[in-house]
């Protein structure tokens, strides 16, 4: 019973950290991009010590609170869409072999940003963006994708060295 109120606990302790951040994120202005990317990250603890069953389960949690508390309907789409699910995807992709593995997660996160930003410049706000703007901020969008990948396994390894040092018992 202890050890399933615990887990309840800390779960319930990650989802209100990342719809904080995702909150702040909006509230600043930073959250198209950094706020869903560290909600993401957030939700790393819970999948490192309980696997990745908990991990969607808190991302639907998350997400679901993130769209009746956000105002920012990009923010939420990116997390809901990509940096909410990908952390959990990640370790199933790393089976691959280096250069198809590269290949196929610049292709997801290109066909999901593609996707989200047509629905938010055809739904959302429809406002018209130059071509070259476009391109370039897809490109400066991979590279900080990439960044964020590499970002993971080192925020996961932190994440359970501490879980073990403090929840020793769960």
């Amino acid at each position: 019973m202890r050890e399933q109120t615990q887990k309840i606990a800390l779960c319930g302790m990650t989802a209100a950290l990342g719809v904080v951040v995702m909150v702040v994120g909006a509230a600043l202005g930073l959250g198209t991009y950094v706020s869903p990317m560290l909600a993401g990250l957030c939700l790393l603890p819970v999948g490192e010590r309980w696997g990745a069953k908990y991990q969607v389960l808190l991302w639907i949690a998350v997400g679901a609170l993130c769209l009746m508390l956000v105002t920012d309907a990009e923010e939420n789409l990116m997390f809901i869409g990509l940096f909410g699910w990908y952390p959990i995807l990640r370790p199933r992709l790393q089976r691959l072999p280096r250069m198809p593995r590269l290949i196929v997660k610049l292709v997801i996160f290109n066909a999901v940003i593609l996707a989200l930003e047509a629905l938010v410049v055809l739904v959302l706000v429809p406002e018209s963006m130059e071509v070259w703007l476009v391109a370039v901020l897809l490109a400066l969008g991979n590279v900080t994708f990439l960044l964020y990948d590499r970002l993971i396994p080192i925020f996961s390894a932190m994440a359970g060295k501490y879980l073990k040092r403090f929840l020793p018992k769960i």
